[in-house]
């Protein structure tokens, strides 16, 4: 059996939130998912190097782990103003994962996530 993931896409551009179960083994970025099943999350460049597909994401289930971000996306969100310095500067954030994140960078997983646009 397959681990399952879950994603709820909630966004003003949306009638309703969305939800899409993902297979952890799937592969791919939160914006793949978004588009493979046409969910209109802001994207400019789709390679990391803009920023404009910062979403909220929030997870829905109580779990602890360390959450590593790439140099590319710590610093696209710290010059956004979408993390601190602090969170920037950190190899790892435990427990407290940043709020915003980049959709082009963020691997859909074995999760359950409200992402907000």
């Amino acid at each position: 059996m397959h681990a399952m993931g879950n994603v709820t896409f909630l966004g003003m551009k949306l009638s309703d939130r969305v939800e899409v179960d993902v297979a952890c083994d799937a592969g791919g970025s939160l914006l793949d998912l978004a588009l493979e099943h046409r969910i209109p999350l802001p994207c400019d460049c789709m390679r990391g190097n803009c920023g404009a597909c910062a979403v909220k994401v929030a997870p829905l289930r109580c779990e602890t782990s360390m959450i590593r971000l790439s140099d590319r996306e710590r610093y696209l969100l710290l010059t956004a103003g979408k993390i601190s310095k602090v969170q920037y500067h950190a190899n790892s954030l435990p427990d407290h994962p940043p709020l915003w994140r980049l959709a082009c960078e963020y691997q859909v997983a074995d999760e359950k996530i409200m992402v907000a646009f």
